[in-house]
């Protein structure tokens, strides 16, 4: 993980926190799955299909 990553990871965290006292549970949640996605970037969504369209781009 990159000297970026774990600085946005930790500030991540600390906002986290910071909306648990505050008691914003919204934005909580939002920072969580961020969290999750950042933990989670080099694995591959799984069955997910990429493509874009039909392919019937004639």
């Amino acid at each position: 993980m990159s000297d970026e990553l774990i600085e946005l990871r930790r500030r991540l965290n600390n906002d986290a926190i910071r909306c648990q006292e505050e008691g914003d549970t919204e934005m909580k949640d939002g920072i969580m799955i961020a969290l999750f996605e950042i933990e989670h970037l080099n694995q591959p969504y799984f069955g997910t299909n990429y493509s874009q369209g039909d392919g019937g781009d004639d």
